[in-house]
Order: structure tokens, then C-alpha cells, then sequence
């Protein structure tokens, strides 16, 4: 979980945690750089960065996927017990 800290002035700040969405962007752009790299400079450790992030993108989507179903499952609910 990352979080982020946003200075609102000099004496006041909040702390915002990075949602689903957030990751898999920050995730993808780790690995657009991580993949820049690879084709550069094919080696096993730019090999392994690369397939690592692909790996978090994978796993952050999958999870973002869920959240999508069940906001639009309980969407779609709450307008059947409306009607």
C-alpha cells in the first residue's frame, strides 16, 4: 500500500493511499521503463525487471477487474429493489 502525501500549505498536509487504478498506472509505467531497458540492453537482469512488472500488472488487473464486477453488481442491484 503506498501512500502519498499532498501538502495542502506550509502548515497542512493529508496523507492519500493509492487506489487500485493508481498501482496498475505506476505499475505499467515501471514497466514501459523496465521494458526500455530490456531492448536496449538485453540481460538477465533487465530480463527479469521486465517480467516481474508484467507479473504486478497481472495481478493489479485482476484485482481491479473484481472491484469493477461487484461496484457494477451492487449498481445493478440497487436499481432492481428502486423499480
Amino acid at each position: 500500500m503506498q501512500v502519498v502525501v499532498i501538502q495542502l500549505n506550509w502548515r497542512q498536509s493529508i496523507l492519500v493511499e493509492d487506489d487500485t487504478h493508481d498501482k496498475l498506472t505506476k505499475a505499467y509505467m515501471a514497466y514501459f521503463k523496465a521494458n526500455e531497458k530490456f531492448e536496449a540492453r538485453n540481460s538477465v537482469r533487465t530480463h527479469k525487471e521486465s517480467r516481474r512488472w508484467l507479473r504486478e500488472i497481472r495481478i493489479l488487473a485482476k484485482e481491479r477487474m473484481e472491484e469493477i464486477h461487484t461496484k457494477h453488481k451492487t449498481r445493478t442491484r440497487r436499481k432492481d429493489t428502486q423499480a
